[in-house]
């Protein structure tokens, strides 16, 4: 691994610590100062938020990254133009349709339709930010990408904070920090796109065709994707209510404290699995199996730790009306350690480009997932949406391990 490529991966490792850090660093204050409903409808909004991003944005971040490579700079100009003209118009056609299933959003997610609206427009910027954080990407600008999710983590917390404190300790203080800070990021992005010369060119008919016939095949994988990520909140929501949500969610933010070791591991761990595996060496896949193994210890270890840091100091951090969320703090640790075992398997996929076998896999555990989040919700409250996300995760983890051991023979076995 060469050193840009390392300084890239430590550039982008930071740029999700301080925006993935950002809502575990709010906890303390929403927990104390929030009441679980309040809660709740803060987690309601920002499902629906990503919920309605990822039905509306076409898949267009990924289009962009593609097409960096293959375009012209005029070309890439126009090209992300017309990408922007196709979000205004799914956004604007989503927000059609949201005011249609209002009555229906409002039984499941409990939104006032001001809150449910402004979802809409949330879920728009969004979109917007991952098409500039994109560019950066490609455009290897990794410190441009950093620059903007350092805006948007700021103008996070430190608006949240002040909301909560010198306006109204309600729910609407976390909503409306949330959309101020992916606005701020969105203008960011903007302004150093515009400047590069990156944005600026007419839209056309046929960019906006190339867009549809990339994104509309994605929708099913990226439904499915979605579904598995949210059908136990959207079935807490659902069956026990808002304040529920709440304190499902607090564990949920706990346990998210894993994401924070293991998304920059992924992204380090992908490409020297790649050239490794390329090798085609017996020894250095044994070598490969052998650091895997290595590695769920260490993921188990720190989950371990994680745990049990989080039921000595839970007093001390959380406030006492979400008590009942320590209970459901190791269900949400394992659920996360087994993402990360995830992650050190679907890599096999990508390898193989077997995307069509992993969209299969994804979809089948998407509907097994959300009957097993229903069943054992609707038997045990609470402590059955924690186990449904660790049977979930699990259920994921061992059938794309599966399915990766046929695309991408390894000598799983070591002692054979």
């Amino acid at each position: 691994m060469t050193s840009p490529v390392r300084r890239s991966i430590l550039i982008y490792a930071c740029a999700f610590a301080v925006v993935g850090l950002t809502p575990f660093l709010l906890l303390p204050i929403l927990t104390t100062r929030l009441t679980p409903l309040q809660f709740g409808e803060v987690t309601s909004f920002l499902i629906l938020t990503a919920l309605l991003a990822n039905l509306t944005g076409l898949s267009a971040h990924g289009f962009v990254s593609v097409r960096f490579f293959k375009t012209t700079t005029a070309q890439f100009r126009v090209l992300v133009s017309s990408s922007i003209t196709a979000i205004v118009a799914t956004n604007a056609a989503a927000a059609v349709i949201v005011v249609l299933l209002y009555p229906v959003l409002s039984h499941v997610l409990g939104l006032s339709l001001g809150y449910t609206m402004l979802a809409v427009l949330a879920a728009f910027f969004l979109n917007l930010n991952f098409i500039f954080l994109a560019i950066f990407q490609s455009s290897g600008q990794p410190m441009l990408y950093l620059k903007a999710r350092v805006v948007q983590g700021m103008f996070e917390f430190v608006l949240c904070v002040g909301l909560i404190f010198l306006v109204a300790a309600d729910s609407g203080s976390r909503i409306y920090s949330y959309v101020a800070a992916i606005t701020a990021s969105v203008l960011v992005g903007l302004y150093y796109c515009m400047r590069r010369g990156h944005v600026g060119g007419n839209v056309d008919r046929a960019r906006l065709r190339d867009l549809v016939a990339f994104g509309v095949p994605m929708l099913p994988h990226i439904v499915a994707g979605t579904a598995i990520t949210y059908m136990d909140r959207l079935v807490v929501s659902s069956l026990l209510g808002a304040e529920s949500l709440g304190i499902y969610m607090v564990a949920m933010q706990v346990g998210m404290g894993m994401i924070a070791l293991i998304e920059p591991l992924n992204k380090a761990l992908a490409p020297w699995l790649f050239e490794q595996l390329s090798k085609g060496s017996p020894e250095v896949r044994r070598m490969i199996v052998k650091r895997t193994y290595q590695l769920y210890m260490v993921l188990a270890g720190i989950g371990v730790l994680v745990a049990g840091a989080a039921h000595l100091f839970f007093d001390a951090l959380i406030g006492a009306q979400f008590a009942a969320a320590r209970a459901l703090i190791p269900w949400m640790v394992a659920g996360f350690v087994l993402q990360g075992m995830y992650y050190s398997v679907v890599n096999y996929m990508f390898y193989a480009e077997r995307t069509g076998r992993l969209s299969l896999v994804t979809g089948t555990t998407a509907v097994a997932g959300s009957v097993i989040s229903y069943t054992l919700t609707s038997a045990f409250g609470l402590q059955g949406a924690g186990a449904s996300f660790l049977v979930n995760n699990a259920l994921m983890f061992l059938l794309v391990w599966t399915v990766a051991a046929k695309a991408v023979p390894m000598p799983w076995r070591l002692g054979r």
